[in-house]
């Protein structure tokens, strides 16, 4: 049994020595020369440091033996490197005893994220960072073949046998340099030889990426978004179940402590909303994730800093104990509001218009509310209303937006007016009820029955011809009154008042009225003057 195993331990050793390039043995050779080279050189300056009794020889000879050591160091790295096939520069024992600061704790902070982007960009840095190297060895090497070349020639030259010695030497330190910046070249790109023999294609790289990521840190994010989700539900599941077990919770005029409850519930479901994911990649140990969580916290954190003033006074309106509070009116947009509900969302209403603005609570900030009087208006109309402006137009309201107002009129026009300039006109709303005026004048001929008799049966008559056309069930009062005489008449007013209801007919019933009028003077006899112009001449 020992036999065998010895055998399977032979054969596996000769199929793994086997599977061992000649290039990189070739290329461990070099460097063990090479590092054998400056064993030597450091010795011999070791010897010199000795025996020298100047003081700046030895300091010069510690320094040259430092330098010496880097490079020996360098070697063997790269000697254990190419060797083992792998880095094992991890193996290296750090100090943890140092007393940490601020500025170190923040560091580790953002450590795994550093850790996590130099992992992504290990071998593509490697492979630059070997690059650069092959460049300098390039540069170098020609240079210092150069110079040992031209060594050996003033070393051949017969007229400088006084220099001889010190020509050895340099061409000795040359020649070392020449086999150590050889191995090192080689070294470098047997290095990149192993990258390039290792690398992918770019489309397997994403593949492998992008399913490493799905498989561990994509399935941790996934988990992450599904607790915030699973939070933000289940607290409004259970809001939405108190309101429906206590509708009051969404009534108006709430208490001070509902409103309270209330914000101090939204706090507590934002705070458990960042909470949950933070919570899950803590359990999964994935310390980038949680680290890019703490620092977007910080970030969000320092953003809305300024804005805390801000945020404490949209607490206060939520509380309904601000500058804006629930059924007062406000004024916004050239338009007063009563407000309606104060929420995240705020919702404002015009009640005669009927136009309702929601709009977020930051808006509110900044303005004033105050009771409403009794007999304050909200608007000029409603829909439907029938209204006369100003500019003489006359027609029906058929649409209120905030932006604009829409009239129809009788012949069925319509006519689209800015809430401003509808606002500028100063309608009249004739569906609340109206008035119209006319006056009739007769010849001064009947002056004596003038205020009287004529008024009398004028008043009459319209009130008799109201009937057969059916409008006096409109009408709210008819006065028929003498008003004044005129230069060349005497004027009698027709005052009739209708209600709303009328208001479709306020140009026919202005019409009639006159009509009417002219009637009863032709039917009693009743002169209508002319206006006379007398004009007065002088002889010259």
């Amino acid at each position: 049994m020992k036999n065998i195993v010895l055998l399977f331990l032979l054969v596996l050793f000769t199929s793994v020595y086997g599977s061992v390039s000649e290039n990189t043995i070739t290329t461990l050779l070099e460097l063990k020369k090479s590092e054998d080279l400056l064993t030597k050189d450091i010795q011999a300056k070791i010897l010199l440091q000795k025996r020298s009794n100047l003081v700046d020889e030895k300091e010069r000879l510690k320094q040259e033996i430092k330098v010496l050591d880097l490079q020996i160091n360098d070697l063997k790295t790269k000697f254990e490197k190419i060797a083992t096939g792998v880095d094992t520069s991890f193996l290296k024992s750090k100090d943890t005893s140092k007393a940490t600061t601020i500025s170190d704790d923040f560091q580790l902070l953002l450590k795994p994220l550093v850790h996590g982007a130099k992992q992504a960009t290990e071998e593509m840095r490697k492979k630059a960072e070997l690059q650069e190297e092959i460049e300098y060895y390039k540069v170098t090497l020609p240079q210092a073949a150069e110079a040992y070349e031209n060594l050996e020639l003033l070393l051949k030259n017969q007229h400088a046998k006084a220099l001889k010695k010190d020509f050895s030497l340099l061409k000795k330190h040359w020649q070392q340099q020449v086999a150590l910046i050889t191995s090192n070249l080689n070294a470098s790109l047997h290095q990149v030889e192993m990258l390039e023999k290792d690398d992918v294609s770019f489309a397997q790289s994403l593949h492998m990426n992008t399913k490493s990521f799905f498989q561990q840190r994509g399935l941790y994010l996934l988990e992450g978004v599904a607790a915030f989700l699973v939070v933000i539900i289940t607290m409004q599941v259970i809001h939405s179940l108190f309101v429906k077990i206590f509708p009051s919770l969404t009534k108006a005029n709430r208490s001070f402590q509902i409103r309270f409850g209330d914000l101090l519930y939204r706090v507590l479901t934002t705070i458990l909303a960042v909470l949950a994911p933070m919570a899950v990649f803590y359990y999964e140990e994935d310390w980038v994730l949680f680290s890019a969580g703490i620092l977007i916290l910080f970030g969000i954190a320092w953003t809305f800093r300024h804005l805390i003033p801000r945020l404490w006074q949209q607490a206060r309106l939520l509380l309904n104990v601000g500058s804006v509070r629930e059924e007062e009116r406000i004024y916004y947009q050239n338009l007063p509001w009563r407000v309606k509900n104060i929420n995240i969302f705020t919702v404002l209403e015009n009640p005669d218009s009927g136009v309702k603005l929601r709009l977020p609570i930051e808006e509110l900030v900044g303005l004033t509310s105050r009771p409403p009087l009794k007999y304050e208006p909200w608007f000029p109309c409603r829909i439907n209303d029938w209204v006369l402006l100003s500019n003489d137009y006359y027609g029906k309201v058929v649409g209120i937006s905030l932006e604009f107002i829409e009239l129809v009129d009788i012949g069925g026009g319509h006519r689209i007016f800015m809430i401003s300039d509808f606002l500028s006109l100063s309608a009249q709303n004739l569906s609340t009820g109206f008035r119209i005026v006319d006056t009739i004048g007769i010849s001064y001929k009947h002056q004596k029955e003038s205020t009287n008799k004529i008024v009398e049966t004028l008043e009459k008559y319209i009130l008799k011809k109201m009937e057969e056309e059916d409008y006096t069930e409109g009408l709210n009062k008819l006065i028929v009154q003498f008003s004044h005489a005129g230069d060349s008449s005497l004027d009698i007013a027709v005052i009739a008042n209708f209600n709303g209801d009328m208001a479709p007919l306020y140009y026919r019933l202005q019409r009639a009225i006159g009509r009417w009028c002219v009637d009863a003077c032709t039917e009693y006899g009743w002169e209508i003057p002319f206006p006379q112009l007398t004009v007065h001449g002088t002889n010259i």
